[in-house]
């Protein structure tokens, strides 16, 4: 949930050029600062349409209403006519300024007016934070403002703000002040902002928590519902999306402060196996080997035995943020098809109704969840077989998919493949023929000419558009990368028996810290072998994954691999041999932890170094998210960052996958030399 909540927290800070920051709001912790002060309304919406201008005395009443328990109480106050000759009823600030002015935040002049529309100073700005703290200005030693000025330093209320005594405060540093008022002590001992439920942890506010604590929502969209407003920022299932169309059943929550909508379509359905803690007063429910955090009341009494439901019932959970339940939908209305991989599948002895056989297969979906489903005993579901499920009021129907395939340009962007349109929340499962594959992001495939071959299957909606889309490893990311340190128990008669990781890699380097080209070096590496190259020529053709030249066996000794992988080292066994010399390289295995498929990747030098990509001359290479960087020193590899490292002070040299996925050839490895 805390990585969920973190998604929150920097979609949000996306939001930043919705509006301009003023100079004195340039740092990102200050940006930190006033988005907190945006998502706890602190900051109006208006406020924020232009941060540098002068703020009022009426926004600042405003702004420490909106950062106190009585942000909650607004409206609860009945009308007491006339505050001041310059604020009455009729005034749009008057309710806060009554607050802050009844609590003694805040004071008139002495000639009975208000003045609303005058700028704040600095020092009237931390005499005020300093009363919402508890701090009476008799227990504070000095005149004012030296005082007041002095006891704001020590609290921290004026850090990361300029501006000096006598100067009119924007708004931008008032939301600043209003933040590390929350985040100071009160004259209790106590930190200001745990009285408002918020959590303060090492002097900040939990802006993820802040955010959730002020969303307005989750509401379950009706058939024809639209947005109560248009938001400039749109995100669908954690994703920016350019759409806010809403379907019947979508969960959502918005943020007018925020201008920003959350659109939910995730949907778990089937029977209910179990529920927890009772049967009575349950707050999670399992169907299809998973279990659900129940986020609703009404949701919980519907599952009840109180209301005759629970195990055995088929439902449909609604899902919102990080996956709680919110809505379900039962009997007649339950209608969901999932559609994925076998991974595994396991038989068990039963005797709930007697000795017989329990056949349960796992199933990895296209949004990415591994589920269970009971299947017939008697059928045989290999691993990488594709299935649908589709739950009803009469339960699962588990059912093999026929291949059904489609090809063309895919475009992210316009959000078509080829002459289909995609749905605005499709689903996109890479796969491997062996079970297991990972989620993929249209952006990930945006410019990509998609093969008949590389589609699996395909599903339309109601609309035409094509809403699950299972593709044959395109990306390459279904492959696990590390680096090569050690092969053992080979037999000589390949011909490899005489190469050493470390010996080749140490020849790279070589040819590095001369300036070589390391095309050449590893054109001779892979000649000097002799065998090696026939040996690839000659085992092709028994490719089985039709993945050209990326798997390669040899006579049936077969070999051990040692390999690092995101820092830590792991072994595993081939019956057969593969042709990895030194460095990067790929790996699949089975289930069963069989050594399925290990290619060598290709290494570039790389002279140019982005946060996204990587040049080598003049090409170009993107980096893989999961990208491994490593400081390779005396035949060692020191897992480290790629903030950590720079194509000045190190030799570079980066391993791409070039073994035939469509949209590959990305940097998995990057290997880092010091050049001292």
């Amino acid at each position: 949930m805390k990585k969920r909540l973190l998604a929150l927290l920097l979609a949000v800070c996306l939001l930043v050029p919705a509006f301009s920051l003023p100079a004195a709001a340039a740092s990102a912790n200050i940006n930190m600062e006033i988005q907190t002060a945006r998502m706890l309304g602190i900051l109006s919406t208006e406020m924020s349409q232009n941060l540098d201008a002068p703020v009022t005395r009426a926004e600042f009443a405003q702004m420490m209403v909106a950062a106190s328990v009585y942000r909650d109480s607004l409206g609860e106050q009945s009308a007491v006519g006339t505050l001041f000759p310059d604020v009455t009823s009729e005034t749009p600030s008057a309710e806060y300024i009554r607050i802050a002015v009844q609590q003694g935040w805040i004071s008139g002049y002495t000639d009975g007016t208000f003045r609303p529309n005058d700028p704040v100073t600095l020092e009237v700005a931390c005499t005020s934070a300093l009363k919402m703290l508890g701090y009476k200005t008799s227990e504070l030693s000095g005149p004012f403002p030296t005082a007041q000025l002095s006891k704001a330093t020590e609290l921290g209320l004026r850090d990361q703000i300029t501006s000096g005594q006598g100067a009119q405060l924007t708004r931008a540093e008032c939301a600043v002040l209003m933040y590390n008022t929350l985040t100071a002590t009160t004259s209790g001992g106590q930190t200001y902002g745990s009285s408002l439920g918020l959590t303060i942890t090492e002097g900040e506010v939990d802006a993820s928590g802040a955010l959730r604590q002020n969303l307005d929502g989750p509401y379950i969209a009706a058939a024809g519902e639209v947005l109560p407003f248009a938001p400039a920022t749109i995100y669908r299932n954690g994703q920016i999306s350019t759409s806010s169309e809403l379907n019947q059943y979508d969960v959502y929550y918005y943020s007018e402060s925020l201008n920003a909508v959350w659109i939910y379509t995730n949907r778990a359905a089937g029977r209910i196996t179990a529920v927890s803690p009772s049967a009575s007063a349950p707050t999670a429910v399992t169907i299809a080997g998973l279990s659900y955090k129940i986020g609703s009341s009404s949701v919980a009494y519907r599952i009840s035995a109180l209301s005759g439901g629970g195990v055995g019932q088929v439902v449909t959970l609604l899902l919102g943020m990080d996956d709680e339940v919110v809505g379900i939908v039962t009997e007649e209305e339950v209608d969901q098809t999932y559609y994925g991989v076998v991974e595994s599948t396991n038989r068990t002895l039963t005797v709930q109704d007697g000795a017989d056989v329990l056949q349960v297969v796992k199933v990895l979906c296209t949004d990415g969840t591994v589920r269970a489903f009971q299947v017939d005993k008697n059928l045989n579901y290999p691993e990488g077989w594709l299935l649908s499920i589709h739950a009803s009021e009469e339960g699962e129907k588990v059912q093999p998919l026929n291949g059904r395939s489609v090809g063309g340009l895919f475009d992210s962007n316009a959000m078509t493949l080829g002459e289909y349109k995609l749905a605005n929340d499709v689903k996109i499962l890479d796969t491997g023929t062996e079970g297991g594959g990972v989620v993929i992001r249209p952006d990930r495939l945006n410019g990509v000419n998609l093969s008949t071959g590389d589609v699996r299957y395909y599903e339309l909606n109601e609309k035409g558009e094509i809403s699950h889309l299972i593709l044959d490893d395109v990306t390459g990311d279904i492959w696990t990368y590390g680096c090569l340190v050690g092969i053992s128990n080979r037999s000589d008669s390949t011909g490899l028996g005489s190469i050493q990781p470390d010996a080749v890699l140490m020849k790279i380097v070589s040819g590095l810290a001369t300036g070589s080209l390391l095309d050449d070096i590893w054109k001779g590496l892979t000649g000097n072998t002799g065998k090696l190259i026939s040996l690839i020529l000659g085992t092709i053709a028994d490719n089985t994954d039709g993945l050209v030249g990326s798997i390669i066996g040899s006579v049936a000794s077969g070999a051990q691999y040692t390999y690092m992988v995101d820092g830590m080292p792991t072994t595993a066994s081939a019956d057969i041999k593969y042709p990895v010399l030194a460095g990067g390289i790929a790996v699949r295995t089975e289930s069963n932890g069989n050594v399925r498929a290990m290619a060598q990747l290709q290494p570039i030098l790389i002279d140019g170094l982005g946060a996204a990509y990587a040049t080598s001359g003049d090409k170009r290479y993107e980096l893989s998210d999961n990208m491994q960087v490593y400081l390779w020193h005396m035949g060692v590899y020191y897992k480290t960052t790629l903030a950590s490292i720079n194509a000045e002070d190190y030799y570079l040299t980066g391993w791409y996958d070039n073994f035939g996925c469509t949209a590959g050839g990305q940097v998995r490895i990057l290997m880092a030399l010091k050049k001292n």
